[in-house]
């Protein structure tokens, strides 16, 4: 039975929500719209799922509206708990870091997950690929204040119209352009290129690791270079090499380095030490690689509102950070919760709750949350790569990573995984 809601007439072929970009945190809305039974439309550029990416981080503050979507018992069975990290400084192992009591403290460990497994879970929990309308490039918005909905356009001459509109399509947001540039703005690109680039890689599982080894990463720190491996399922390791990127060595306005191969990372990782690797190389862990990529690194020096009229942003396409602690995935997926929340309540209790309020509370509680993070993976970033004011990078990071206790670190990721929303009436039904 459907909730009684208000009695506005809505056009033929006009839907509540109409999301762009069909990535993390839009099948994450999408998935929970089909769950409330919201009708939704989720239009994607390009043509077909694709594997892009290698691996990607689940947090705790991510996994509690992944079990309560059904995602989570998924992501156990395809995923990797982190157990243990090893830290070394080239061939000098500094220390063994313990994150098993993870699960203790915040119900939920980190885990490691396939980036293209993660992407089918939420296509299949939003309805699949039928749920999706492919091919469908964006090319304006139009959220007229007089009209009585918002009309998405694309490229080839199709129009939606819907309640609100939300943009979840990445760094380089076409909702955001479109906003900034029907709010006459002169300027559109608010991300910087940090001087860094990420080679990654997703591997077979390695051979000559047993049961000792699952559940242990390693974070590898050079003279002029870092590596992190994260464990994956079946001994399977997630690689990401940061490196500085020299002035016009690669083009700082594109962010995938096209034809990336084994190569590529090896030439700057191949002959450092890995303790995984057959002959302790990294090169023995990039040679099992399935899948590689290679991008630069920017970050966001201006924030936007989360919504503007009747369009809302989430994920990268508000706030995009750099990915050193993981958390681009788990902050899409707070977003689309968040949203998600704001939303049933204006469907559910339209007399008290209008589309407005909702967004506008959505916008002040995800700001804060947005800018939090990015400041913060930032310097964490600064730290990981040992570079931080007045010379203090080297002995922050030996502190950090050398010496530091563990309850020292999980006392600090209380802000970050203690925050774990979710759908807060996931059993009504919205249906129309």
């Amino acid at each position: 039975m459907g909730v009684q809601r208000s009695d506005r007439s809505r056009p033929p072929g006009t839907v509540p929500v109409v999301i762009i970009g069909a990535g993390i945190g839009g099948l994450t809305l999408a998935a929970i719209c089909r769950q409330v039974k919201l009708p939704c439309i989720v239009l994607e550029r390009t043509e077909e799922l694709t594997p892009l990416g290698a691996g990607i981080s689940l947090a705790p503050n991510a996994l509690r509206v992944l079990e309560q979507l059904g995602i989570y018992q998924h992501v156990r069975k395809h995923g990797q708990p982190l157990r243990k990290m090893l830290v070394h400084y080239d061939t000098e192992r500094w220390r063994e870091m313990d994150f098993t009591g993870l699960e203790d403290k915040f119900d939920y460990p980190v885990y490691s997950i396939e980036r293209a497994t993660l992407h089918g879970l939420l296509l299949d929990a939003a309805g699949g690929k039928e749920a999706v309308t492919w091919g469908s490039k964006v090319t304006d918005i139009i959220d007229d204040k007089a009209a009585s909905h918002v009309v998405v356009r694309t490229a080839d001459g199709r129009q939606f119209s819907c309640d609100i509109a939300v943009g979840a399509d990445g760094i380089r947001s076409v909702t955001r352009r479109i906003l900034a540039r029907n709010s006459g703005l002169d300027s559109i690109n608010s991300i910087s290129f940090t001087g860094r680039v990420h080679m990654s890689g997703y591997t077979k599982p390695l051979q000559g690791l047993g049961r000792e080894q699952e559940g242990v990463g390693n974070w590898l720190f050079y003279d002029d270079a870092i590596l992190t491996t994260w464990p994956c399922k079946d001994n399977r390791q997630w690689y990401i090499g940061v490196k500085r990127v020299n002035v016009g060595e690669k083009e700082p306005s594109k962010s995938v380095w096209v034809g990336a191969t084994k190569s590529t990372v090896n030439e700057v990782y191949g002959d450092r030490f890995h303790p995984f690797g057959a002959n302790k190389t990294v090169r023995d862990i990039v040679d099992q690689s399935e899948r590689i990529i290679a991008s630069n690194v920017f970050e966001e020096k201006d924030f936007p509102h989360m919504s503007c009229g009747r369009v809302a942003l989430l994920g990268d396409a508000a706030h995009s950070m750099t990915s050193f602690f993981g958390q681009g995935a788990c902050q899409a997926i707070e977003d689309a919760t968040e949203l998600s929340n704001a939303l049933i309540r204006h469907y559910l209790f339209p007399s008290i709750t209008s589309l407005q309020d909702g967004l506008d509370r959505y916008t002040e509680v995800r700001d804060k949350r947005g800018r939090e993070l990015v400041s913060f993976s930032a310097k964490y970033a600064g730290m990981h790569v040992a570079r931080l004011p007045y010379g203090l990078g080297p002995l922050t990071r030996r502190i950090v990573y050398g010496w530091l206790p563990m309850w020292c670190w999980f006392w600090g990721l209380e802000w970050l995984y203690g925050y774990q929303p979710v759908v807060e009436d996931l059993g009504v039904d919205l249906s129309i």
